[in-house]
């Protein structure tokens, strides 16, 4: 049980990741995009689950221009609704980060989850492990109170009677 709940909180992170935490990093280290031309609208998918907390969502495939100069990929979002053919001026603010572009993510629990995702891998990852057993037959610090072996104290024959 304890593998398949870390299994299925890995999974539920590289989601989260992917679809809050990677446009949140393309909204601060990326550059912003002016405008997006779609040749047509056969290239653009829908949602699959309920973006952006349980599923990704919608993407088309693109081309876009910053002021690094033009690119082609995939652009995630919600901002693919609006999308035409032929060239647009994102209503939304759109970054990119290398062949993808994103639009940020916005309002407080979307933050949240970009921030709580690496938590919910590590403890996904902390319950994939292996759980570790101690050594020693329950001895603690090499310790052995009110031990039944062999005491040099008082134990058996206390005569020194002799001949």
């Amino acid at each position: 049980m304890r593998k398949i709940v870390g299994l299925a909180l890995v999974l539920y992170s590289i989601l989260l990741g992917f679809s809050v935490s990677l446009p949140l990093a393309a909204s601060i280290v990326g550059p912003k995009v002016s405008a997006v031309t779609v040749a047509g609208q056969a290239a653009c998918h829908d949602a699959i689950g309920r973006s952006p907390l349980a599923g990704f969502p919608q993407h088309c495939e693109v081309s876009w221009t910053t002021d690094e100069g033009e690119a082609t990929g995939t652009l995630y979002g919600r901002v693919v609704d609006d999308l035409r053919a032929g060239s647009n001026a994102p209503a939304s603010a759109v970054h990119e980060l290398g062949n993808f572009a994103f639009t940020a993510p916005v309002g407080d629990l979307e933050l949240a989850t970009a921030f709580l995702a690496p938590a919910i891998l590590f403890i996904g990852l902390h319950a994939l492990a292996p759980k570790r057993r101690r050594r020693g037959g329950g001895r603690r610090h090499g310790f052995d109170f009110g031990g039944d072996d062999g005491d040099d104290f008082g134990g058996g024959d206390s005569g020194g009677g002799g001949d």
